[in-house]
């Protein structure tokens, strides 16, 4: 019946037709736009809930870890702070807490797994001590079963040369120096 339509009703029909295609277009394009949404804002909570990363406060400092548990067996970490080991900064007003760490990271005196296990440091405790006139950490490994308060292991940071001091470390280095951090293995008895 097409065939005796009149040309205004088939011009009509064609606009009508034009105007359909594009509304299913434009919500094809409202539709994909749409899932693209969805999909990536399930990636971005699917990934938000796998990292984990919590804060734990160490001392007067911040540590990231990657479990929110705070029990030893479910942490990534053998060791908790506060129950197997404790961490003590006292370098207030004596040297900033960054070089110390650097000190520490440098020579591997801040890895606490190892430095509590028995086949790694199997240490009581750790102090180190700053001398400002050589501008040097000195640290004192004290391995389970010390005696007499006599350190196991004694290693120099020279802070200026950012080098381990490799020559004999005399009492002269932290004798009368002032304590700026301690590390105490808190199940050795």
């Amino acid at each position: 019946m097409d065939v005796f339509t009149t040309q205004y009703e088939r011009k009509d029909m064609s606009e009508k037709q034009k105007k359909i295609d594009k509304k299913n277009v434009l919500y094809l394009v409202l539709a994909g736009v749409a899932l693209a949404f969805i999909v990536l804002v399930a990636y971005i909570v699917i990934s938000a809930n796998n990292s984990g990363a919590t804060t734990e406060e160490t001392g007067t400092t911040a540590k990231v870890s990657s479990s929110a548990s705070s029990v030893s067996s479910a942490s990534t970490s053998k060791y908790v702070e506060g129950k197997d080991y404790t961490v003590k900064y006292s370098n207030d007003g004596v040297i900033d807490k960054a070089s110390v760490d650097e000190a520490m990271t440098a020579t591997g005196v801040n890895n606490y797994d190892n430095d509590m296990d028995t086949d790694g440091g199997n240490y009581a405790k750790i102090e180190l001590y700053y001398n400002k006139s050589k501008n040097v950490i000195i640290q004192k490994l004290f391995q389970t079963g010390y005696q007499n308060n006599e350190p196991t292991v004694i290693i120099a940071y020279d802070l200026s040369t950012k080098k381990q001091i490799e020559s004999h470390i005399g009492r002269l280095y932290y004798d009368n120096q002032p304590l700026v951090y301690t590390w105490t293995n808190n199940t050795v008895k």
